[in-house]
């Protein structure tokens, strides 16, 4: 297993996913700032589709782990705009916890950076306000980054977890992370 990601490295020679909307693709590129790396693409109009990434990224075995989790729990599907989001999916606290944790301590995504009721909860059969109580106090996440959806599924007390990140370019860094441990 390698001992770094370097996201510069990565990206290189690398576009974005086609759009769903006009299929059409643009190339990643990046400009250093310390230790930190802003990867962005151009789309029309020059306008600028950026985000600040760690510049490279220590794996260790833990960190692999939960790119594996990622893959086996997040969306891996690429049709329509499923490519513009990053997810994770799961009735267990500690999958949910272990994953944003990982991303929050290398700085791929910051768990303050959540937006507001971006963590849907479905398939519970427990009351609304204990459901998102449940969730916040187990992750160590404010209430109003969770929305409960009613849904005839009940699965359990507390239901399902999904993490909702509308960010492409976190997506497609992740993607090629996991593209490049399973080389």
């Amino acid at each position: 297993m390698k001992n770094a990601i370097n996201i510069q490295e990565l990206i290189r020679g690398k576009v974005t996913y086609p759009s769903w909307s006009t299929n059409s693709q643009y190339p990643l590129n990046s400009e250093l700032n310390g230790n930190k790396l802003s990867v962005f693409y151009t789309v029309k109009g020059n306008r600028k589709i950026c985000r600040t990434f760690p510049k490279k990224i220590i794996l260790t075995p833990k960190l692999a782990y939960v790119f594996g989790l990622i893959k086996g729990e997040g969306a891996n599907s690429l049709g329509k705009s499923n490519y513009r989001r990053f997810t994770i999916t799961n009735s267990e606290y500690g999958v949910i916890h272990l994953v944003l944790d990982a991303l929050d301590k290398t700085g791929l995504y910051r768990k303050s950076s959540l937006i507001d009721k971006s963590i849907h909860l479905i398939h519970f059969i427990g009351k609304e306000n204990e459901v998102i109580d449940y969730w916040s106090k187990c992750l160590d996440i404010p209430k109003e980054k969770f929305k409960c959806f009613e849904d005839k599924t009940k699965t359990s007390k507390y239901g399902v977890c999904h993490v909702y990140v509308s960010d492409v370019l976190l997506r497609r860094i992740v993607d090629l992370i996991q593209e490049e441990l399973s080389s």
